[in-house]
């Protein structure tokens, strides 16, 4: 299986070139806040650094679990049909299984050295912003100290692990000819156990949420980020019905103009008939767009409506701290969409290929890729905003009786419009250049 697992690996690198850049970004980060960790220990006066880095390293590790699971998922997709295939030829479900597992390892492996530079410079450039702002003691150093790698990568063999057991789920289950049917064919529900989980986590949130009323600032913002995350998770298992609820509201305009002979109309049509795939497209953007917006929120709000209670230095600092996360979820976030957009349509290249052949013309297709993407990008913005919505209108009852939350639209705007030309540029590029792809071959490649 080990040889099998590096010839993959070998064979077939742009497969796993997302999920590589996801496990480097886990490596390095979680490396770079236990280096905080390390810092206090040695450093007289630290415990907000051990604080600092403990949150900041949980906040790391729960993306880092949602990332790889996405980038792992599309990496296992691009080898599906192999993977049936030895299901077929008598590998045992336990046997695709190890074999995923030793993928993984095999890539952390890899990017675990130049991740750990990474994480040690990063270190020491985030504790001299520290210092410089009062928030570290001034003699604070980051020590070298092997332990924090070391757990970093650890805790990131523990993510992948974790990742390959939910991306392994339905190539392992049930007889080698449903996994080789299923090569061929997407499945139009998401069935009724991932419906009712999705359904406990919303009433989770909704209880989360009534719960955050209430309470203290510090509180109230950690139990806010918690609910987005938990809405992120409700949203991933319920995808395709409210993914296919946004479009069709957001499609409707191109389906009414110059009816089917606009490439609109057919890209509405495409993304409205294909709910699973526009799931898989949305939700990345969605977990940037919505736990972006959430950290805007709580920073905002509490500067705003907290202006006259904390002395400046305080306030200010905060929010650099908060801005720091944002930054580290956009990165995450940008990861995990641009590797499923690049993946998703990347993919498609039979079916450009198929409509090239029955009288599609290159204009046309580009149309169609392109409104196609923006209703994609649209999407993602409109469920991410509405997945901060509840924990914002929460977050600002804790603070004041208003239910509108404090948004500074000068900050706010620049999210909404990287995310959606991030994702609007990565379908465009992919799309362009696999639609320029010989359709003939591409029919008839395997």
């Amino acid at each position: 299986m080990i040889k099998m697992a590096w010839g993959a690996l070998r064979t077939r690198p742009a497969s796993f070139a997302g999920l590589a850049t996801a496990l480097f970004l886990a490596v390095s980060v979680i490396t770079m806040f236990g280096s905080m960790v390390a810092a206090a220990t040695t450093t007289e006066g630290g415990s907000d650094l051990a604080l600092i880095g403990g949150a900041f390293g949980e906040i790391a590790m729960i993306m880092a679990m949602f990332v790889a699971v996405t980038t792992l998922g599309f990496a296992i997709r691009g080898q599906y049909r192999d993977l049936a295939l030895l299901r077929t030829v008598a590998a045992t479900p336990r046997q695709v299984r190890r074999l995923v597992r030793f993928q993984v390892a095999g890539l952390i492996l890899l990017v675990s050295p130049p991740a750990w530079a990474a994480g040690a410079v990063a270190a020491r450039s985030f504790l001299s912003a520290l210092v410089d702002r009062g928030l570290a003691p001034a003699g604070a150093i980051v020590p070298g100290n092997p332990l924090p790698p070391l757990i970093a990568t650890l805790a990131t063999v523990l993510v992948g692990l974790l990742a390959a057991v939910f991306a392994t789920w339905r190539i392992s289950r049930g007889t080698p000819s449903a996994a080789m049917a299923g090569t061929s064919a997407e499945t139009g529900r998401i069935g009724w156990f991932r419906t009712l989980l999705g359904l406990i986590v919303v009433g989770g949130v909704g209880v989360l949420c009534g719960f955050l009323v209430g309470q203290e600032p510090d509180e109230a913002a950690q139990a806010a980020l918690l609910g987005a995350l938990a809405s992120m998770v409700a949203l991933a298992l319920l995808g395709p019905l409210p993914a296919r609820i946004v479009v069709t509201l957001l499609g409707l305009p191109l389906r009414l103009l110059r009816g089917g002979e606009s490439g609109g109309w057919l890209a509405a049509v495409n993304t409205r008939g294909h709910a699973h795939r526009l799931s898989s497209a949305v939700v990345p953007i969605a977990l940037l767009v919505g736990l972006s917006t959430t950290f805007m929120v709580i920073t905002d709000t509490m500067r705003h409506h907290m202006a006259g209670v904390l002395p400046d230095a305080v306030s200010d600092d905060d929010v650099w701290l908060r801005g720091v996360e944002v930054a580290m979820l956009a990165l995450f976030g940008t990861v995990a969409t641009l590797n499923t957009l690049i993946s998703l349509t990347t993919a498609r290249k039979r079916e450009y290929a198929l409509l090239t052949l029955i009288g599609a013309t290159k204009r046309q297709l580009v149309r169609m890729l392109a409104a196609e993407s923006v209703l994609t990008a649209l999407t993602g913005v409109v469920l991410g905003v509405a997945i901060a919505a509840p924990v914002s209108i929460a977050f600002a009852l804790s603070l004041t009786d208003d239910p509108v939350p404090y948004v500074s639209m000068g900050d706010y705007a620049p999210i909404l419009i990287g995310a959606v030309l991030l994702a609007v540029t990565a379908e465009m590029v992919a799309g362009l250049r696999t639609i320029a792809l010989d359709p003939a071959t591409t029919v008839t490649a395997p």
